[in-house]
């Protein structure tokens, strides 16, 4: 199907020709149809990267009184970067429409976004559940002449602790009686549904399934090396596949900054993008990454949400996000618009069993790659300062030059092969000198070959591995029969604590009752967990025993006790 087969208004045809795209994604043929020829209350369950923002954005346009002052539709995006970026997809989709949009979110005075909106009569509002209610509560926005509530992400929504934000804007929304919701979410989960319940009326939903998660233009790798050579084995890789234009995902904020710092220092263009940073500044970030001033965005998962870039060449995971659902969000990044992209995640021994269980829920293979050989980098590195110094030959023009020549006359009498020392010396050797005395960095051994064996040894197991320095372990009573696994550990802990996700080090989760750790000065919060729930079930956490294994030592071997335990907690 063609996007001109779906009956949009030439202006939206004439845009989107602009932008180069011809044919529209699953969800936005299933959706837009919809959309246009009926009010109805709607709901598109779609992964992230499915074109969910074009799918609601084209049947508004349609529907858009653009002489009128009023809001018309309200947007809500569970981050400040999403909000800005639908924003902008919907400036490029009405490119020949007198469309007047504002997008209001946290980080920014609330000053400035005030006086926007009262100046210049925005008929669409884009904006974070909280500073859009921050808003209401002063009485300056007022959604009587609202006819379309807009959730995008909801999911997101409810893992970042929005929903009774949301729940409350709906609220507020339900004054007009003909208004209408329209929701994209990637999972519907139980909150999500009571949502709907409560706020919904006979809601049409269109389902782009599974299948989708992951694309056939992703390929996806992964190498295996020692966590001291992780930042060397990235490096390599890069000085080997040059013109990579990627993500790289860590763990930590921290992490982040410390692979910019290093991958600057080897002459590769790069910035990070953290929690801490103002708007301006992560505006800024992007704005020279999307013009490709910079090759490479290092970021962690919840600093990620909302980026958008249609051509990224890789994806690579330095490490392994904690749970897998996030890694499947990750690589969903590249490889869109018909390109073929590249995930490559760069993991050290003890993560290799995992890699199993990521391709059951992708339903896709992982190839694991070696690492270039030192030989082979050379030759690449070799190879571009040549073509780089032969284009800087052709491009000169001496003429008149003052410089050239003093510098003709200084070196007149040099002889011409010690010219070409002399030129290889400076230019060639400095990027070749680095590799003089490398080694392979490819994991030997039974290390290498603990993915095939079937279980990895007991010291790489985050169970039994060491306490990571600065963090402290932690014992719960619930495990993969009470319904527990990473990623719930870490939302549970999240939202119990009122910290990141990403604040949550090595997670160890057995079948009736799991290991985490925190940082040490987040001792006091865990434990004072004890006095929230977990899927209406009290949770009991406490200090790890010094001894705890991944084989059910520590406080697991009171056998009598944690069966007691399980019994109590199970969902």
């Amino acid at each position: 199907m063609l996007f001109k087969e779906l009956n949009l208004k030439e202006t939206s045809l004439k845009a989107i020709e602009a932008l180069g795209f011809e044919s529209p994604s699953e969800i936005q043929e299933k959706s837009i149809p919809l959309l246009m020829d009926g009010d109805i209350d709607f709901i598109g369950q779609a992964q992230t990267g499915t074109g969910k923002t074009a799918a609601f954005t084209l049947p508004l346009l349609e529907k858009i009184d653009f002489s009128s002052k009023d809001i018309q539709s309200l947007i809500l995006a569970p981050t400040r970067e999403l909000a800005n970026q639908i924003c902008e997809e919907i400036k490029k989709l009405s490119k020949f429409e007198p469309v007047r949009t504002l997008a209001v979110y946290g980080g920014q005075p609330v000053s400035g976004q005030l006086r926007e909106l009262r100046r210049n009569k925005p008929q669409v509002i884009v904006g974070t559940p909280g500073r859009v209610l921050d808003f209401i509560n002063r009485d300056a926005l007022k959604l009587e002449t609202c006819k379309y509530v807009i959730l995008d992400e909801a999911d997101e929504m409810l893992d970042m602790g929005f929903f009774d934000d949301v729940n409350t804007i709906l609220s507020a929304a339900g004054e007009n009686a003909d208004k209408k919701i329209w929701m994209f979410s990637a999972t519907m989960p139980k909150p999500i549904l009571a949502l709907v319940k409560q706020h919904f009326a006979d809601p049409q939903l269109v389902k782009v399934t599974r299948k989708n998660l992951t694309a056939d233009s992703v390929k996806q790798q992964f190498a295996v090396v020692r966590r001291r050579d992780q930042v060397e084995a990235l490096c390599r890789y890069l000085d080997y596949h040059q013109n990579t234009y990627a993500i790289v995902f860590t763990r930590t904020k921290v992490g982040a900054k410390e692979i910019t710092d290093e991958l600057n220092m080897r002459g590769f263009p790069s910035d990070a993008l953290h929690g801490d940073m103002s708007q301006e500044q992560r505006d800024l970030t992007m704005k020279k990454f999307k013009e490709k001033k910079i090759n490479l965005l290092i970021c962690t998962d919840v600093a990620a949400r909302g980026i958008d870039v249609n051509d990224l060449t890789h994806v690579i995971n330095f490490s392994l996000p904690q749970d897998n659902e996030s890694y499947v969000h990750r690589i969903g990044r590249t490889g869109r618009g018909g390109n073929q992209g590249i995930a490559l995640s760069i993991i050290e021994p003890s993560e290799s069993r995992r890699i199993r269980d990521i391709e059951r829920i992708t339903k896709a293979k992982i190839e694991k790659i070696k690492l270039p050989k030192i030989s082979e980098i050379k030759a690449v590195l070799r190879e571009k300062s040549y073509t780089e110094f032969s284009e800087s030959i052709e491009a000169f023009e001496a003429m008149g030059s003052e410089d050239f020549e003093n510098f003709k006359e200084k070196f007149a009498d040099v002889d011409k092969e010690d010219i070409l020392k002399g030129a290889f010396s400076f230019i060639f050797n400095q990027s070749l000198k680095r590799y003089k005395n490398a080694q392979d960095l490819d994991v030997k051994g039974r290390e290498r070959d603990s993915r095939d064996s079937g279980a990895a040894r007991r010291g790489d197991r985050p169970g039994g591995a060491r306490v990571q320095r600065g963090y402290e372990k932690f014992f719960l009573a619930f495990g993969r029969k009470d319904g527990m696994d990473p990623g719930n550990l870490i939302k549970m802990v999240s939202r119990g604590m009122g910290v990141r996700g990403s604040e949550v080090g090595r997670i160890d989760v057995k079948d009736t009752f799991s290991f985490f750790e925190m940082p040490e000065r987040y001792k006091d919060k865990v434990l004072g967990m004890n006095s929230d729930s977990w899927n209406q079930r009290k949770i009991s956490v406490e200090v790890a025993q010094a001894n705890a294994g991944g084989g059910g030592g520590g406080r697991g071997r009171r056998n009598g006790n944690r069966n007691s335990s399980r019994r109590r907690f199970s969902r």
